[in-house]
């Protein structure tokens, strides 16, 4: 029996839903999610025509210690004269007496900074804003701020654009004067679609550009950022591709116009679309969980993994995925759905057991207790052998005993046949009053379940005759009984509903064998097989083909036979017995009545008479298309 119900399943992953839901839409674990996706920047191309001409550690070094005189930026500014545009990232706030050089070298290609920036009182609190703008005399040059935007976690990672109603952003004014044009709908904030880890870009150290140790054919028609780039010039911030290194402000301005050019803008996965993902997955679990919690724990690092791979593909078509969530719901629901299939599981052992523990071997319910889906609802086919036993005159004898008596009498011979059955593993179905229906073959498959009936069958026939001597020193009847066994496929399974149902086998295999056994009575034997058990034991028993008949209900006829004894049991007049028999057979069914009386009455047996009788009858007037077969007109 599958314990685990789906509509439990799918309630389990429906409140992991709604859970982790609330939780993304309150925010939470949202720093994680951007350490997570940090990890997807990177791998990109910078452009060649993207050039940074860096304040470096070289150029402090030899052309002097910090803030250096402005001549030093126009003689730079005139080394790199073939750049399509230039932007500085320098600040030139505070007026010199070099400020007339400088301006002097400005022209509308140049680009250099202005700052919004707060002031606070002597106490530390922020009472105000303002923006810091170029000395006099540096008009010539555009401007655009320069301020970065640094998130709670001290990672930079978007640009805002929106900062001031006068001034444009710095890399924007410089993609603007590169690229000449505008873009058509211009973002307030956009990620920076980082194209790899600091000095990604070209570098250029400037004191080798001030001293002539680099032509200036090398920048014609570049843009180039000049910045600072040495760490004691403390310009620089991390950054999702950082790794540990802090990025210099202008190679930030550079991944930011790179990002404008390409138009390659990041954008989150939309939030429902999350909440889908997170449903989605979570009902993937619920269902795989149906398979096996083994299959489940295989898939569940597969499906992390899946989705991992899938978020670096989208992330190539600017999408950021959820890292958190989709996984986390794979692993909150595939936690609970094992907690519930634990205890459903044990639940459903419990119930198992106490369902089958007095009619079904211990060997039996260990095999159930290990695997309880063996026994799922509405039943499965297999190949069983079916097991009817039924009292002869049991209305008379019961008409000879007390209710008391007759209650002692039917519970000790039902205990002793039930524990033949259990110990060669069979199930007890039911007890239909005194009769006894078992079967072999499930829900444990064995592939000798004939041979197990057959030894049960005998075996009960040996011990109804020890109890018979018993009950014969305790005044009570001698009982005797017939038994019928079919062989083939049937529904083996529980039948009826969840909360009630009944373990039991059904269709024409089990039909077949109840009308078996009554024909123990038109024959005088005690036990019937059908053609189909006997096909199935083999040499291992000693049999007696009886008839070939057509049962009540059935067109078809086939061969019965009488089970007798193991093979190794069989006497030589017991075989003897039966070469006469079926030999008077063969030639009753050849229509060779006066051989067959000849031969039948060499034997005193109730079958034996029957068929004389029979071939008395034939030899005055056979029946119509007589095919051998002996219609059974009852049950």
């Amino acid at each position: 029996m599958n314990t685990i119900k789906t509509k439990n399943c799918v309630l389990i992953a429906i409140a992991c839903t709604l859970f982790l839901s609330i939780l993304f839409y309150a925010g939470v674990l949202s720093n994680i999610q951007l350490k997570l996706s940090d990890n997807l920047y990177g791998g990109k191309t910078t452009l060649d025509a993207i050039a940074i001409v860096a304040i470096d550690d070289n150029s402090l070094q030899e052309i002097g210690r910090w803030p250096w005189n402005r001549t030093v930026f126009a003689e730079t500014i005139r080394k790199l004269n073939q750049s399509k545009t230039t932007a500085i990232d320098v600040a030139f706030f505070e007026p010199t007496e070099q400020d007339y050089v400088l301006g002097k070298t400005l022209s509308e290609k140049i680009i250099i900074p202005v700052e919004y920036t707060s002031f606070a009182n002597e106490n530390g609190r922020i009472t105000g804003k303002k923006m810091l703008k170029p000395a006099p005399g540096l008009e010539k040059a555009q401007t655009g701020y320069v301020n970065i935007v640094t998130d709670k976690d001290g990672v930079t990672r978007a640009v805002n654009m929106d900062i001031s109603d006068e001034y444009e952003n710095f890399a924007y004014t410089a993609y603007k004067n590169f690229w000449k044009k505008e873009l058509s709908e211009k973002q307030t904030r956009f990620l920076v679609n980082f194209a790899g880890p600091p000095g990604s870009y070209k570098y250029y150290s400037l004191t080798d550009v001030y001293n002539d140790r680099i032509p200036p054919e090398e920048f014609k028609d570049k843009l180039v950022l000049v910045g600072a780039t040495s760490p004691d010039l403390h310009d620089d911030y991390f950054v999702p591709t950082s790794k540990g290194k802090a990025m210099p402000g202008v190679e930030i301005h550079a991944n930011t116009i790179q990002t404008i050019i390409n138009k390659d803008f990041l954008s989150e996965q939309p939030k429902w679309t999350v909440i889908l993902a997170i449903l989605i997955s979570a009902i993937i679990i619920s269902l795989l969980i149906k398979s096996g919690i083994r299959i489940t724990t295989i898939a569940v690092p597969v499906l992390i993994t899946a989705y991992v791979f899938f978020s670096i593909y989208v992330f190539n078509y600017e999408i950021i995925m959820n890292l958190v969530y989709v996984p986390l719901s794979i692993l909150f629901t595939y936690t609970f759905e094992v907690i519930y299939s634990y205890y459903a599981e044990k639940k459903e052992k419990e119930k198992t057991l106490g369902a089958f523990s007095k009619y079904v071997s211990p060997e039996v319910i260990d095999e159930l207790m290990k695997d309880p889906r063996k026994l799922k609802l509405g039943g499965e086919k297999e190949d069983i052998t079916i097991f009817f036993s039924d009292i002869r005159g049991f209305t008379t004898i019961s008409e000879q005993l007390t209710p008391e008596k007759l209650v002692h009498l039917l519970n000790e011979y039902l205990t002793a046949m039930t524990d033949i059955a259990m110990k060669h593993e069979g199930v007890v179905d039911k007890y239909i009053g005194d009769a006894i229906m078992a079967f072999w073959g499930a829900p444990i498959k064995k592939t000798n379940h004939a041979e197990l009936a057959c030894l049960t069958a005998l075996e009960m026939i040996k011990k109804l005759k020890e109890l018979n001597v018993k009950w014969t020193q305790e005044k009570f009847p001698e009982i005797k009984i017939g038994i019928g066994l079919n062989t083939g496929p049937a529904v083996i399974g529980n039948m009826g509903s969840y909360e009630r149902f009944n373990y039991t086998a059904m269709g024409d295999t089990i039909n077949l064998g109840s009308r078996l056994e009554g024909l123990t009575k038109a024959y005088g034997v005690c036990i019937i097989i059908s053609e189909f058990t006997h096909k199935e034991i083999n040499d291992k028993f000693a049999t007696r083909k009886l008839d070939l008949v057509a049962v009540k209900g059935k067109k078809k006829p086939i061969h019965i036979y009488e089970l007798i004894c193991k093979t190794e049991e069989l006497t030589e007049k017991q075989k003897e017995k039966i070469q006469i028999y079926e030999k008077g057979l063969n030639l009753y069914l050849s229509q060779k009545w006066d051989g067959a009386i000849k031969e039948f009455e060499k034997l005193d047996d109730f079958s034996s008479k029957e068929f004389i009788q029979r071939c008395e009858t034939f030899k005055k007037e056979l029946p119509a298309n007589w095919d051998g077969a002996w219609v059974m007109k009852t049950k």
